[in-house]
């Protein structure tokens, strides 16, 4: 018995003990927690518990009793329960049968729920993880390495097979909406030897959003609806300029896809006059972010918004934004306090940082130590190059002379007209799309970072330790899989409403919902006489919430005897 002291009052936990001798001394190890004692007391599961341990007494004697294993049941079942909704068993099957490969839908469930609950490579899932820690549903067979391997080059082969299945059964599940997509790019570093391979072509080094400039990586482009839900990835080669990949993309999901008009939303590094034309000319309405330097366009727009007769429409108690015609073309002006605060101070820090920079070298020019005109150019240039407000100064070089001076143009664009704001080009015409709407339209954005955070800190995209082309895609379609089932688990939760206890005004993230059904274990209690029993730990209250929000059929649970 365990007893933990509330705020309220005290709770006592009921577990299962072995005990052991270590170096002369009796010592116990907690195999199972069977549950709240209290709680068990109440709902007979106590009493339960007792006469199964009963079934064991012959003749008024005790059958010596051992518990062999207390593997988790709770999270691998609702990750099985959304592999079934999804009819993913029924798609595996039949790609294995192609492939000859019988039990390829129990393999790839495996690996999707190893990502979801314990991510690991897929050696210790097979050694450690299948074969100690989780109780595998009813019917599911655990697979071998080696399966596993071959599974990865199946998800490669068939993934636009499983893009397609996953959309039609999405659209049947959650009343997809395709009117909104948002596209943006990540990239994964991969371990392993860093020259170019001929059996691995996409690997090569690039901008590293990973900041792991050591390591050669892929880049990896990821379509998300308005509602956060991934339904298309593309890997690209690890040196892959940003804003080439959206022409592709574009046809990609206009075949594939095609449902009416929709809306592309994509981020600034992706913009070109050359991609804006490619985005219409694929029959998309565009919602994207405008580069904020040397453009004069955007300070055109910029400078209208600041006129005195603009007005602004609030959109929270923080946002307001501004639409602006100019050149025939609609533009959005957003203006945030918290990105005023957030510009201001930084722009500050860089610009004192900078004056130090150039003082020292003013300093280092009068003293005689530096006398050559290019080699001040150059030192300058460099200073000004990495400032990141190198467009705010002005400097005049000559033989041993050096001064330099604010560019006071350049800081009104600064402090006055871009501090705080950004700018948001549209296709979506007034009657269609309000000033708030396009706003929104842009923030859901923010549903492929989360799923670039979910991807790389939860599901454990990264670092890939596979060397094959066909091996990396596998395993990132296999995390984009995982991600689709987190993505619909997490709008179950939201809609059931299961709030965090810890933060009681959010609700339960699927991680925290996997994590307290893994405590949720099936405990094998082994007599002398060689009878067995299963014994299913009871869900608490927020356990049990969390398995109805999430449609888990728990009826296969019950505690089993067999001889």
């Amino acid at each position: 018995m365990t007893t933990v002291r509330g705020d309220k009052r005290t709770y006592r936990y009921l577990n299962l003990v072995e005990s052991f001798r270590e170096g002369g001394k009796v010592r116990h190890k907690v195999v199972a927690r069977l549950g709240e004692a209290d709680e068990m007391a109440q709902s007979g599961e106590l009493a339960r518990l007792i006469d199964a341990l009963g079934a064991h007494l012959e003749g008024g004697r005790a059958q010596e009793l051992s518990a062999e294993a207390a593997p988790s049941i709770g999270d691998v079942a609702a990750v099985h329960s959304y592999f079934l909704g999804l009819r993913l068993d029924e798609l595996f099957g039949r790609l294995g049968t192609k492939r000859r490969s019988v039990n390829l839908a129990d393999t790839v469930f495996a690996m999707v729920a190893n990502r979801l609950c314990a991510p690991s490579s897929k050696r210790r899932a097979i050694l450690d993880w299948l074969g100690e820690d989780v109780a595998l549903p009813e019917g599911v067979q655990s697979p071998s390495l080696d399966q596993c391997y071959r599974a990865l080059d199946a998800l490669c082969a068939g993934k636009v097979d499983l893009e397609a299945h996953c959309y039609a059964a999405l659209c049947n599940l959650t009343n997809l909406d395709l009117r909104l997509v948002c596209y943006d790019l990540t990239s994964s570093y991969v371990e392993g030897d860093v020259a170019p391979s001929v059996r691995f072509p996409s690997k090569a080094f690039g901008y590293s959003r990973d900041k792991r400039d050591d390591r050669p990586q892929v880049v990896i482009g990821l379509l998300v609806t308005g509602d956060g839900i991934p339904i298309a990835h593309h890997v690209f080669s690890g040196n892959t300029n940003d804003a080439s990949t959206l022409p592709a993309v574009m046809t990609d999901l206009q075949e594939r896809f095609g449902v009416g008009r929709i809306a592309l939303v994509a981020d600034r590094g992706l913009i070109s006059e050359a991609n804006l034309e490619a985005v219409a000319g694929a029959g998309f309405d565009h919602v994207i972010a405008t580069r904020l330097h040397r453009d004069g366009t955007v300070a055109a727009v910029l400078e209208m918004a600041a006129a005195k007769a603009t007005r602004w429409v609030k959109i929270d108690p923080s946002t307001k934004a501004a639409e602006v015609s100019y050149e025939g073309r609609r533009y959005v002006v957003v203006d945030s306090t918290e990105r005023h605060r957030r510009d201001d101070r930084r722009l500050q820090e860089l610009l004192s940082r900078t004056e130090d920079k150039l003082i020292a070298l003013g300093e280092r020019v009068s003293a005689g130590r530096l006398v050559d005109p290019a080699k001040i150019g150059a030192a300058a240039d460099r200073i000004l190059r990495d400032s990141g407000v190198g467009r705010c100064f002005m400097t005049t070089i000559g033989p041993k002379r050096f001064s330099w001076d604010y560019n006071h143009k350049a800081l009104r664009y600064e402090t006055e007209l871009l501090e705080g704001r950004y700018v948001l080009a549209t296709s979506l015409e007034k009657k269609t799309a309000s000033v708030t709407d396009i706003v929104r339209h842009y923030k859901a954005l923010q549903g492929v970072e989360r799923r670039f955070k979910v991807l790389k800190d939860f599901l454990g995209l990264r670092p890939v330790f596979h060397f094959t082309e066909s091996r990396v895609r596998g395993h990132i379609a296999l995390c984009v899989l995982a991600s689709v089932i987190e993505a619909v688990m997490g709008k179950d939760l939201a809609q059931a409403g299961v709030m965090d206890p810890e933060l009681g005004d959010q609700a339960m993230t699927p991680r925290r919902a996997l994590r307290t059904l893994a405590r949720i274990r099936a405990v094998r209690l082994v007599a002398d006489n060689g009878i067995e029993r299963r014994v299913i730990t009871k869900p608490s209250a927020l356990q049990a919430t969390i398995l109805v929000a999430l449609g888990v059929d728990t009826s296969t649970w019950q505690s089993r005897l067999s001889a």
